[in-house]
């Protein structure tokens, strides 16, 4: 029988969206491979007291490491040249997608504590607070027009939770402490565009008293898997009185200190796929990461520190 014209219409038009979908990854890859980004980190409610954090330069493709607290004089001063002349805009992305904007308000070059920050005016779509981050860019090629960056609905929580208590459990953490359970954030993210949403998460269990009172922290990606799902980043603390700097409290570790949390999601090659940003704050700095999905395999390609005073 031939084929109906409709049939072939519609199937010609997949092909022709295909066609359209690969060239546009290409054309993207090839823009990003040759171009120069700077990426920030956007912290802190809107619009009042959100500020941005350098932690990545792309050029030619390669990850280079930006200036940090710690970096001299001269240094700061040509990045906040570059990057934080006041009224300078940037593109603010979330979940890999267009998310408002933002204005810098302000260089903190001369502050003691916060030498590589900037205050900004952020106009966004995205809600942040201690937990929720986005992303600031210069440039024009990172991040797609639509976010996949959501909160994660019960079932998906209901299907992941049984993997996290299982993951604490083979770490060594005492079963009497995960009645004490803690979500520290647990975002969905399509990372792979399959319309299949992988979990990135950080949770806390806690022995409250007693001489070996501790935080037990754990981070972890989870992608689907039938019904379930499987773990494919896992990283572990155990964190005592001993491990913190002295008049510090271990609540902290609830609040986000030692404990790698996600920062976001985006694509920074241009190869359809995205890349994970995540942080690990200290007490006297901040660890930067970038996790990139490799032959199957998760790895982490990047990690940058920044040094800022004691909180």
């Amino acid at each position: 029988m031939p084929r109906r014209p409709y049939v072939a219409s519609i199937l010609a038009a997949a092909l022709l969206l295909a066609s359209l979908s690969v060239g546009r990854t290409a054309e993207r890859k090839a823009l990003q491979q040759n171009s120069s980004a700077a990426l920030f980190v956007v912290y802190g409610p809107q619009p009042a007291n959100a500020y941005m954090v350098p932690f990545v330069i792309i050029e030619g493709g390669q990850f280079k490491q930006p200036i940090a607290g710690d970096s001299d004089a001269d240094e700061l001063s040509r990045f906040t040249n570059d990057y934080y002349s006041k009224g300078k805009k940037y593109r603010v992305l979330f979940g890999g997608g267009e998310a408002g904007s933002l204005t810098v308000t302000k260089s903190n070059k001369d502050e003691e504590c916060s030498r590589s920050s900037a205050n900004v005016a952020l106009r966004s779509t995205a809600k942040l607070n201690r937990n929720v981050m986005a992303l600031a860019t210069d440039s024009s090629s990172l991040g797609g027009s639509k976010s996949t960056r959501r909160s994660p609905t019960a079932a998906e929580r209901a299907a992941l939770m049984p993997l996290v208590r299982a993951a604490f459990k083979e770490k060594g953490t005492p079963a009497a402490l995960l009645p004490s359970l803690m979500t520290v954030n647990l975002t969905a993210l399509d990372l792979d565009h399959d319309g299949r949403a992988e979990l990135v998460g950080s949770f806390v269990a806690r022995k409250l008293k007693g001489r070996d009172a501790a935080r037990y922290a754990l981070f972890l990606f989870a992608e689907p898997e039938g019904t379930s799902y499987r773990t494919t980043v896992l990283q572990y603390d155990r964190i005592t009185d001993s491990d913190l700097m002295s008049g510090a409290d271990l609540t902290a570790i609830e609040n986000g200190v030692y404990l790698e949390r996600l920062v976001d999601g985006v694509d920074l090659d241009g190869d359809g796929l995205h890349e994970v940003v995540t942080v690990k704050n200290g007490f006297e700095g901040d660890s930067y990461f970038i996790y990139k999905k490799q032959s199957g395999k998760w790895n982490q390609i990047y990690e940058f520190s920044n040094y800022r005073c004691a909180f």
